[in-house]
């Protein structure tokens, strides 16, 4: 009888499972073609390219202003922080300067040249600004300092926004 009851269960869950798998079902698919994923680049110029912050004669308490503009050339937007380094020339002079730095009229380093490093600023993709440097020699620079010379590089270092 027991055998009876478990070969009948069989049979039932046999039938069913060819049931299920003998149905018919209706189906569909869209697709979407074409489909291009690019990675966002940063890039930054300048313009001037070089000899942005060229002075002659800068006397013991004067300041020249000299203006670079920076656009982001990439396709994210970045930030950018401006350093510089001493190439050639007299340490004492270079460690003597000094150097205010604004972006679109927005302050971004007071100090000493020799130290020059803004605080982040952001630009949009395509987008440019206008950076002011106001270099000086302060008024009570000695005569040793006369007729000395630095050649330095400006870094414009850019990273996408995050």
């Amino acid at each position: 009888m027991k055998r009876t009851i478990v070969m009948a269960a069989c049979a039932v869950l046999a039938g069913l499972a060819c049931l299920g798998g003998a149905g018919a079902f209706f189906t569909s698919r869209a697709e979407v073609p074409d489909n291009v994923i690019r990675a966002g680049t940063v890039a930054v110029s300048t313009e001037p390219t070089s000899a942005a912050l060229t002075i002659d004669a800068l006397a013991p308490g004067g300041m020249c202003e000299r203006t670079v503009a920076v656009a982001n050339t990439g396709t994210l937007p970045s930030t950018v922080v401006v350093t510089c380094a001493k190439k050639a020339g007299i340490t004492d002079f270079y460690n003597a300067l000094t150097c205010d730095v604004s972006v679109d009229g927005v302050p971004v380093y007071t100090g000493p040249l020799a130290e020059l490093r803004t605080v982040p600023f952001e630009i949009a993709p395509g987008a440019r600004a206008r950076m002011t440097f106001a270099v000086g020699l302060p008024a009570t620079a000695g005569n040793d300092l006369a007729g000395d010379y630095v050649k330095l590089s400006l870094y414009f270092d850019a990273e996408q926004v995050h």
